[in-house]
């Protein structure tokens, strides 16, 4: 079972995704891939799996620094 802050940030995530599909560019910016990678990860806890847990962990851990460090740059 999560946590209430973990449902809450899951929430928070959501509500600010709402209507965000109306914009074609939504979700390929650097800042909004971080987003996604964020909520994919927080929901990806709930597997229980350890081994396939990790390797999505590893892979969003991979957006989040490569998408954190491109949009550094802009």
């Amino acid at each position: 079972m999560r946590s209430q802050e973990d449902m809450d940030f899951i929430l928070s995530i959501t509500d600010w995704f709402n209507g965000r599909w109306e914009d074609p560019d939504w979700g390929k910016r650097p800042t909004t891939q971080i987003l996604v990678a964020l909520v994919v990860r927080e929901l990806a806890m709930v597997i229980q799996d350890a081994e396939l847990r990790g390797q999505i962990h590893a892979s969003v851990d991979k957006v989040i620094i490569n998408s954190g460090q491109i949009a550094i740059k802009q």
